[in-house]
């Protein structure tokens, strides 16, 4: 039963594990305080999704960090970034995804173009063989 949550609770989480983080969180510590009784179990089911929470939420901690301090040293050019960061249209996505694509595309293209370089190296000295001159008659 266990796995089946696991397993459901992986699927249905999206994009991002961090949906999951309380959770999960509850579940690892409520297994864990479960050594010590039902009370244990109670205690660190609580504590890990409340840990779970904390980690789901670093991010916003961490952007309201920034504003706060943009705000504080009255950087404005901080603040419109940050605004615009937000407001990043569909296409800007769809055209660095194309930049990525292309950019692996490249790096392919160059390792496929230099593998006839080495078969040519290795061909060109047994052709160099083939046709040299030999001498007619035994080197003593």
């Amino acid at each position: 039963m266990l796995y089946v949550l696991s397993i459901a609770t992986l699927l249905l989480a999206g994009c991002s594990l961090r949906s999951t983080y309380p959770t999960l969180g509850a579940i690892a510590f409520g297994g864990v305080g479960s050594l010590g009784g039902p009370g244990g179990a109670a205690l660190g089911a609580g504590t890990g999704a409340l840990a779970g929470e904390a980690l789901k939420n670093a991010d916003a901690l961490v952007e309201a960090e920034e504003k706060l301090e943009a705000l504080t040293h009255g950087d404005v050019s901080a603040l419109v970034a940050q605004g615009m960061a937000e407001h990043k249209s569909v296409f800007d996505q769809f055209t660095s995804n194309i930049k990525k694509w292309l950019g692996w595309a490249a790096v392919g293209l160059g390792c496929y173009l230099t593998i006839p370089i080495f078969v040519a190296r290795k061909c060109s000295k047994t052709e160099a063989l083939k046709n040299q001159t030999r001498p007619p008659f035994p080197i003593k």
